[in-house]
């Protein structure tokens, strides 16, 4: 079973900060489809310290996408602590004021209310979180986790189940169009023997030479090589499809490739507007089979 790239989850819980201070903290997954992993991530200051420790539950449990990580505190100030005035940048302010008063002969008092309209003059406590409500916050994200993986695992079913119905008609396709080859193919040959008897009772020095060129065309037409090769990327894909394991995106996306290129060579060697007409059908099947497997992990 394949998961796709696309999750979501959220929860809420109540944080006991200390005795006489709650806090309702939210926190939220989000995936999207990406050739790597990345996060971005928005944590309160109080749980900044444990982002790559948030990263490493992420990166395990989710493997690869983007991840849009979140936590929100319903009140950061609960976290603050106490107030105390920054002097040594008090200070530096009042030298300055006396010196452009001195330099400049500019007359006039600096007020309490001038100081604290001043940036950076008190200095904020932050209080850290107790372990406790840490390993609370920590279990919560590995839940949550689950619960994307979860999510992802339910639309990878219908992803998975969409690829194979692409499948489905690309083997239909290709059959017909070994059958049309065959036709073909029959049709080619028959021609260009009579084309040779003719030219054998023509006695041209140059016949040999000529029949060559007819079989050698004959040969630059021939799909039979190719079709034996895309159906064999199919049961391959069919096979990944089902196989155990987590990340097969790329896989499937190589294998379609692969597909990509012998159909392409099909269409390109095959003259038959039939045959060409079926390449077309496999090309778009082909192209909204890559479109899901963008979204697989």
């Amino acid at each position: 079973m394949i998961q796709s790239m696309t999750g979501f989850a959220i929860g809420t819980l109540i944080l006991e900060i200390d005795k006489d201070t709650k806090v309702n903290v939210t926190v939220s997954i989000k995936t999207l489809n990406s050739r790597f992993f990345e996060t971005n991530c928005k944590l309160p200051y109080a749980l900044g310290r444990y982002e790559n420790d948030f990263i490493k539950i992420l990166k395990d449990h989710l493997h690869r996408g983007y991840i849009y990580f979140i936590i929100h505190m319903s009140n950061q100030n609960l976290l603050k602590g106490s107030i105390e005035p920054a002097v040594p940048v008090i200070e530096g302010y009042i030298n300055a004021v006396d010196t452009i008063k001195q330099k400049f002969n500019i007359h006039g008092e600096l007020s309490l209310h001038d100081i604290l309209q001043l940036p950076a003059v008190f200095n904020v406590e932050e209080k850290d979180l107790n372990e406790k409500v840490v390993k609370k916050i920590f279990t919560t994200v590995k839940e949550l986790s689950e619960d994307v993986v979860k999510a992802r695992k339910v639309e990878g079913e219908v992803l998975q189940h969409d690829i194979q119905d692409r499948v489905k008609i690309m083997q239909k396709e290709i059959n017909s169009i070994e059958d049309a080859a065959e036709n073909f193919m029959e049709k080619r040959k028959k021609l260009i023997h009579k084309e040779a008897v003719e030219l054998d009772e023509l006695g041209q020095e140059t016949c040999d030479l000529r029949k060559q060129m007819m079989y050698a065309a004959l040969d630059k037409i021939d799909i039979h090589e190719e079709i034996i090769r895309f159906k064999s990327h199919l049961k391959n894909l069919l096979t990944l499809l089902k196989a155990t394991g987590i990340e097969k995106g790329k896989r499937i996306d190589f294998t379609l490739q692969e597909l990509a290129r012998e159909i392409n060579t099909i269409a390109a060697k095959c003259s038959d507007a039939a045959i060409s007409s079926m390449a077309i059908n496999i090309k778009v099947e082909l192209e909204k089979a890559r479109e899901q497997a963008q979204n697989v992990l």
